[in-house]
């Protein structure tokens, strides 16, 4: 998935976005509404705020979203530059992966596939947590 993102970047002739910077952004695109550092950084289940300021600030000085503060709280947006980005990710997914994913998956339902997924990540995500409260991480 991560040379996917890339890859697919890079030959859109934007070589400055990493795979993390494009997943951000296209998170943005999905849930089209202002959102803080934080609300993306407990969606993607990232402790590391670093990680996503250095981002947010590299999409919106290539203008791919826009920033504004409100209060003490800095908010972020996906630009029209953002949207198409992610529309063109769109239009090449189901022109490449998903021909690919149909022929992997001839017996299988691939949104019942993909429901079972989320399923396994959050268990794995949960019994994380757990065990880093039991040893008092």
């Amino acid at each position: 998935m991560r040379r996917w993102l890339s890859q697919r970047s890079n030959s859109r002739g934007v070589s400055e976005l990493s795979d993390f910077d494009v997943f951000l952004l296209h998170l943005l695109v999905y849930r089209n509404r202002q959102l803080r550092g934080i609300d993306l950084a407990f969606a993607l289940s990232i402790d590391d705020m670093h990680l996503i300021s250095y981002s947010l600030k590299k999409l919106t000085r290539l203008g791919f979203t826009s920033s504004a503060k409100i209060g003490k709280e800095v908010f972020y947006t996906a630009l029209e530059k953002g949207k198409e980005h992610y529309q063109d990710f769109l239009k090449d997914r189901k022109k490449y992966l998903e021909p690919a994913m149909k022929f992997i998956s001839l017996d299988h339902d691939l949104s019942s596939l993909s429901t079972v997924l989320r399923a396994l990540s959050g268990a794995y995500e949960q019994a994380a947590r757990s065990a880093a409260s039991v040893r008092g991480q």
